[in-house]
């Protein structure tokens, strides 16, 4: 009996063991790429093209940085943030008000759930077919060069409904029954109680929908024609020149643009694995 008990005890620590073996390897591949795009970014561009390539400079060379930032580049990151702030906050607005209705109406209102369907189902429509449509309308509204025509055709996301509506559906609707019979008004009732309930998904589309935002390429770059308007993404293209491709301040840039993200996500990231959680209720 012992003998038994011992050997499954060494199979399940084997297996403890080429789980943790795997998961540090795994970790190691993911992290390899920035690791060489940081330690890129401070060699000469002679170096970059190298053979043998090594992963280390020869001489550590902060001056791509210096250019990449005195070429509006501190412009570039404004416009960036702007556009990843103000559209995330309009985002979790929307998100956080559509799914309260889906969620608690989902009984008193008729087509409720074929509504949330209809939702669904725009989620099988390809982002890149709907590029022409709206630019088009962005042009119409005389948005174009604008940043809220970057901004105001993508605040609304089927991903942000979906986790509140979830959300929302995992909380007993005694909560909302309650808050009416003490005389609270519906906004009162979602912005009092229910919303402070989802601060994990709050937090969780928060990061998502800055990510977007900031790592968005292809709407910026049809919309926004004024230099001055850039946001970082497009400013990193402009480094692709007829003459030739400046590779070495594309690495310093493409760094810097990644600091944001990686600093949000640290923080923040702790809040993700409950909101995902929260939206895996059943509806």
């Amino acid at each position: 009996m012992k003998e038994n008990i011992r050997h499954i005890s060494r199979i399940r620590l084997g297996k403890k063991a080429a789980m943790t073996i795997l998961t540090y390897v795994t970790a190691l591949l993911i992290l390899f790429p920035i690791v060489w795009l940081v330690l890129s970014s401070f060699k000469e561009t002679v170096e970059l093209f190298a053979h043998p390539l090594r992963l280390f400079p020869g001489t550590f060379s902060t001056a791509h940085y210096a250019s990449v930032l005195g070429n509006r580049f501190i412009r570039y990151v404004g416009n960036s943030f702007f556009l990843a702030i103000v559209g995330t906050a309009i985002t979790l607005v929307i998100s956080s008000m559509c799914g309260y209705a889906l969620a608690v109406y989902r009984f008193h209102l008729r087509y409720t759930n074929i509504v949330f369907g209809m939702f669904l189902l725009g989620t099988l429509i390809p982002g890149e077919t709907l590029t022409i449509p709206q630019v088009t309308v962005i042009s119409a509204l005389g948005l174009y060069n604008n940043i809220w025509g970057v901004i105001l055709p993508v605040v609304t996301t089927t991903t942000g409904i979906f986790m509140f509506r979830q959300h929302y559906m995992s909380l007993p609707l005694s909560f909302v029954e309650a808050a009416r019979i003490d005389g609270s008004s519906e906004f009162q009732t979602f912005l009092r109680i229910m919303l402070p309930l989802g601060t994990s998904s709050v937090v969780t589309l928060a990061i998502f929908s800055f990510m977007w935002r900031w790592n968005d390429y292809i709407l910026p770059l049809l919309v926004l024609s004024d230099q001055r308007n850039y946001t970082i993404q497009i400013a990193i293209k402009n480094y692709i020149g007829f003459n030739g491709v400046d590779w070495s301040s594309i690495l310093a840039a493409s760094v810097m643009s990644i600091i944001p993200v990686i600093i949000i996500f640290a923080i923040l990231q702790r809040h993700i694995t409950g909101g995902l959680a929260a939206s895996g209720v059943k509806g």
